[in-house]
Protein backbone atom coordinates (compact mmCIF):
# COMPACT_ATOMS: atom_id res chain seq x y z
CA UNK A 1 0.00 0.00 0.00
CA UNK A 2 1.54 3.59 -0.75
CA UNK A 3 0.27 6.75 0.90
CA UNK A 4 1.24 10.01 -1.14
CA UNK A 5 2.83 12.71 0.81
CA UNK A 6 3.83 16.40 -0.30
CA UNK A 7 6.82 17.55 0.69
CA UNK A 8 8.76 20.29 -0.91
CA UNK A 9 9.87 18.80 -4.11
CA UNK A 10 6.16 17.21 -5.11
CA UNK A 11 4.56 14.34 -4.17
CA UNK A 12 6.47 11.59 -2.96
CA UNK A 13 5.35 7.67 -2.23
CA UNK A 14 6.00 6.49 1.19
CA UNK A 15 6.18 2.14 1.46
CA UNK A 16 4.50 0.99 3.81
CA UNK A 17 5.90 -2.08 5.94
CA UNK A 18 3.96 -3.60 8.95
CA UNK A 19 6.81 -2.97 11.59
CA UNK A 20 7.92 0.16 10.57
CA UNK A 21 7.73 3.28 7.83
CA UNK A 22 11.22 4.36 6.13
CA UNK A 23 11.56 6.66 3.30
CA UNK A 24 15.48 6.71 2.06
CA UNK A 25 17.63 8.62 -0.95
CA UNK A 26 20.71 7.52 -1.28
CA UNK A 27 20.74 4.56 0.98
CA UNK A 28 20.34 7.26 3.92
CA UNK A 29 17.00 7.46 5.86
CA UNK A 30 15.23 10.38 5.54
CA UNK A 31 12.33 9.32 7.63
CA UNK A 32 11.22 6.80 9.54
CA UNK A 33 7.68 6.19 11.50
CA UNK A 34 4.98 4.46 12.61
CA UNK A 35 2.61 2.56 10.31
CA UNK A 36 0.16 1.65 12.48
CA UNK A 37 -2.53 4.96 11.26
CA UNK A 38 -3.00 2.27 8.33
CA UNK A 39 -3.54 -0.88 9.92
CA UNK A 40 -5.61 0.86 12.33
CA UNK A 41 -7.90 1.29 9.73
CA UNK A 42 -7.72 -1.78 8.27
CA UNK A 43 -10.80 -4.18 9.43
CA UNK A 44 -9.80 -6.77 11.50
CA UNK A 45 -11.07 -9.77 10.04
CA UNK A 46 -13.89 -11.30 8.17
CA UNK A 47 -17.12 -11.76 9.76
CA UNK A 48 -19.07 -15.22 8.90
CA UNK A 49 -22.55 -15.24 10.56
CA UNK A 50 -24.93 -18.08 11.20
CA UNK A 51 -28.08 -18.04 11.01
CA UNK A 52 -29.95 -21.53 12.80
CA UNK A 53 -33.89 -22.21 12.07
CA UNK A 54 -35.95 -24.88 13.28
CA UNK A 55 -39.72 -26.16 13.13
CA UNK A 56 -41.58 -29.14 13.56
CA UNK A 57 -43.97 -30.31 11.17
CA UNK A 58 -47.43 -33.12 11.74
CA UNK A 59 -48.67 -34.44 8.66
CA UNK A 60 -46.96 -31.02 6.95
CA UNK A 61 -48.65 -28.86 9.13
CA UNK A 62 -46.26 -26.73 11.72
CA UNK A 63 -46.66 -27.65 14.79
CA UNK A 64 -47.65 -24.43 17.08
CA UNK A 65 -45.23 -23.23 19.18
CA UNK A 66 -41.86 -25.23 17.59
CA UNK A 67 -40.35 -22.60 15.73
CA UNK A 68 -36.87 -21.92 17.08
CA UNK A 69 -34.33 -19.29 15.01
CA UNK A 70 -31.49 -16.85 15.72
CA UNK A 71 -28.07 -16.07 15.30
CA UNK A 72 -25.17 -18.80 16.30
CA UNK A 73 -21.40 -18.35 17.37
CA UNK A 74 -18.64 -19.66 15.01
CA UNK A 75 -16.66 -21.37 17.00
CA UNK A 76 -12.22 -21.43 17.36
CA UNK A 77 -12.99 -24.62 15.50
CA UNK A 78 -15.00 -23.25 12.45
CA UNK A 79 -12.56 -20.57 12.17
CA UNK A 80 -9.49 -22.28 11.68
CA UNK A 81 -11.75 -24.46 9.17
CA UNK A 82 -12.66 -21.45 6.84
CA UNK A 83 -9.09 -20.14 7.09
CA UNK A 84 -7.37 -23.12 6.34
CA UNK A 85 -9.97 -24.54 3.83
CA UNK A 86 -8.92 -21.57 1.21
CA UNK A 87 -5.13 -22.18 1.36
CA UNK A 88 -2.73 -24.81 0.44
CA UNK A 89 0.28 -26.48 2.30
CA UNK A 90 1.94 -27.26 -0.48
CA UNK A 91 2.17 -25.89 -3.88
CA UNK A 92 5.09 -28.98 -4.96
CA UNK A 93 3.06 -30.99 -5.09
CA UNK A 94 0.16 -29.22 -4.98
CA UNK A 95 -1.76 -29.78 -1.82
CA UNK A 96 -5.24 -27.90 -0.32
CA UNK A 97 -4.42 -27.45 3.59
CA UNK A 98 -7.40 -29.15 4.43
CA UNK A 99 -9.57 -31.60 2.53
CA UNK A 100 -12.88 -31.46 4.34
CA UNK A 101 -16.06 -29.96 3.94
CA UNK A 102 -19.44 -29.30 6.82
CA UNK A 103 -21.25 -32.52 5.87
CA UNK A 104 -23.25 -33.10 9.17
CA UNK A 105 -25.22 -31.87 12.21
CA UNK A 106 -25.40 -32.99 15.64
CA UNK A 107 -27.93 -31.76 18.45
CA UNK A 108 -27.98 -32.42 22.08
CA UNK A 109 -29.77 -31.91 25.25
CA UNK A 110 -27.74 -29.61 27.20
CA UNK A 111 -26.60 -26.02 26.89
CA UNK A 112 -23.50 -23.75 27.21
CA UNK A 113 -23.42 -20.18 26.41
CA UNK A 114 -22.42 -19.41 22.78
CA UNK A 115 -19.03 -18.28 22.80
CA UNK A 116 -16.23 -19.27 20.38
CA UNK A 117 -14.34 -21.61 22.74
CA UNK A 118 -17.50 -24.21 22.63
CA UNK A 119 -15.88 -27.51 21.69
CA UNK A 120 -18.27 -30.11 22.37
CA UNK A 121 -22.16 -30.37 22.84
CA UNK A 122 -22.70 -30.95 26.23
CA UNK A 123 -25.01 -33.16 26.07
CA UNK A 124 -25.26 -35.14 22.88
CA UNK A 125 -28.17 -37.31 21.61
CA UNK A 126 -28.28 -40.22 18.82
CA UNK A 127 -30.00 -39.18 15.77
CA UNK A 128 -30.69 -42.86 15.00
CA UNK A 129 -29.27 -46.39 16.70
CA UNK A 130 -25.76 -45.68 18.06
CA UNK A 131 -25.20 -42.62 15.44
CA UNK A 132 -24.39 -38.94 16.78
CA UNK A 133 -23.80 -36.91 13.74
CA UNK A 134 -26.32 -36.98 10.85
CA UNK A 135 -25.63 -36.38 7.26
CA UNK A 136 -27.39 -33.17 5.98
CA UNK A 137 -28.15 -32.26 2.19
CA UNK A 138 -26.33 -31.17 -0.07
CA UNK A 139 -26.02 -27.81 0.41
CA UNK A 140 -27.83 -24.74 -1.60
CA UNK A 141 -27.17 -21.15 -2.20
CA UNK A 142 -29.50 -18.58 -1.20
CA UNK A 143 -28.10 -15.54 -3.05
CA UNK A 144 -27.33 -17.36 -6.14
CA UNK A 145 -27.29 -15.35 -9.41
CA UNK A 146 -26.63 -16.57 -12.93
CA UNK A 147 -23.02 -15.31 -12.70
CA UNK A 148 -22.00 -16.26 -9.02
CA UNK A 149 -22.84 -18.12 -6.52
CA UNK A 150 -23.17 -15.01 -4.11
CA UNK A 151 -21.75 -15.57 -0.21
CA UNK A 152 -24.25 -17.54 1.82
CA UNK A 153 -24.80 -20.81 2.18
CA UNK A 154 -27.43 -23.00 3.04
CA UNK A 155 -27.51 -26.19 5.01
CA UNK A 156 -31.15 -28.35 5.96
CA UNK A 157 -31.44 -31.21 7.73
CA UNK A 158 -35.21 -33.42 8.09
CA UNK A 159 -35.20 -35.48 10.88
CA UNK A 160 -37.48 -38.00 10.24
CA UNK A 161 -40.78 -39.16 13.31
CA UNK A 162 -38.02 -42.13 14.85
CA UNK A 163 -34.88 -39.57 14.18
CA UNK A 164 -33.72 -38.35 17.33
CA UNK A 165 -36.62 -39.07 19.63
CA UNK A 166 -35.44 -42.96 19.08
CA UNK A 167 -36.23 -44.14 22.07
CA UNK A 168 -39.38 -41.80 22.92
CA UNK A 169 -39.57 -38.10 23.64
CA UNK A 170 -36.10 -36.22 23.85
CA UNK A 171 -36.10 -32.45 25.27
CA UNK A 172 -33.62 -30.80 22.26
CA UNK A 173 -31.87 -27.56 23.44
CA UNK A 174 -28.62 -27.52 21.58
CA UNK A 175 -27.10 -27.80 17.94
CA UNK A 176 -24.02 -27.84 15.66
CA UNK A 177 -22.73 -27.78 12.20
CA UNK A 178 -19.89 -30.35 11.78
CA UNK A 179 -17.36 -31.11 8.89
CA UNK A 180 -16.45 -34.54 7.79
CA UNK A 181 -12.73 -34.64 8.19
CA UNK A 182 -10.95 -36.18 11.30
CA UNK A 183 -8.37 -34.15 13.59
CA UNK A 184 -6.35 -37.97 14.24
CA UNK A 185 -6.49 -38.50 10.64
CA UNK A 186 -3.53 -38.47 8.44
CA UNK A 187 -2.95 -36.05 7.09
CA UNK A 188 -5.31 -34.13 9.47
CA UNK A 189 -9.08 -33.47 8.45
CA UNK A 190 -8.97 -35.85 5.60
CA UNK A 191 -12.46 -35.64 4.33
CA UNK A 192 -14.33 -38.27 4.58
CA UNK A 193 -12.79 -39.96 8.07
CA UNK A 194 -15.03 -38.02 11.03
CA UNK A 195 -16.66 -40.74 13.32
CA UNK A 196 -19.75 -39.82 13.51
CA UNK A 197 -20.81 -42.36 16.53
CA UNK A 198 -22.52 -41.59 19.93
CA UNK A 199 -19.89 -42.87 21.77
CA UNK A 200 -17.30 -40.09 20.28
CA UNK A 201 -19.65 -37.42 20.08
CA UNK A 202 -17.40 -35.54 23.22
CA UNK A 203 -14.47 -35.56 20.92
CA UNK A 204 -16.07 -33.87 18.50
CA UNK A 205 -15.77 -29.99 18.21
CA UNK A 206 -18.30 -28.26 16.13
CA UNK A 207 -18.22 -25.23 13.89
CA UNK A 208 -21.21 -23.71 14.86
CA UNK A 209 -22.58 -23.95 17.93
CA UNK A 210 -26.50 -22.89 18.46
CA UNK A 211 -28.05 -23.05 21.87
CA UNK A 212 -32.49 -22.65 22.03
CA UNK A 213 -35.62 -22.96 23.91
CA UNK A 214 -36.30 -26.82 24.51
CA UNK A 215 -38.02 -28.26 21.75
CA UNK A 216 -39.36 -31.98 22.77
CA UNK A 217 -39.32 -34.34 20.25
CA UNK A 218 -41.43 -36.87 19.79
CA UNK A 219 -42.20 -39.68 17.59
CA UNK A 220 -44.90 -37.82 16.29
CA UNK A 221 -43.74 -35.21 13.49
CA UNK A 222 -40.56 -34.59 11.63
CA UNK A 223 -37.89 -31.84 12.75
CA UNK A 224 -36.59 -29.70 9.77
CA UNK A 225 -33.41 -27.73 10.71
CA UNK A 226 -31.78 -25.19 8.18
CA UNK A 227 -28.36 -22.98 8.91
CA UNK A 228 -27.17 -20.60 7.13
CA UNK A 229 -23.86 -19.40 6.59
CA UNK A 230 -22.91 -15.96 5.38
CA UNK A 231 -19.79 -14.04 4.79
Amino acid sequence: MKDKRRTRRGIEDAIVSVDRLELRHGGEVKYAGDPSWITDALPKSVQAEGFFSMVARERGKIVRGSRREGKNVVTLAGREFYARVSSYSSYSPLTRARTDAIRYIGMGTGTTPEVTTVNRLVSPVAYSASFFLAELAIPTYPFQTSGSFGTAVRYTREFSETELSVSGTVDLTEAGLYTDGSPSSSPAFTGGTRDRTLAQANFQAPNTYKTFEVLRKTQNFVLQVAWEIRF
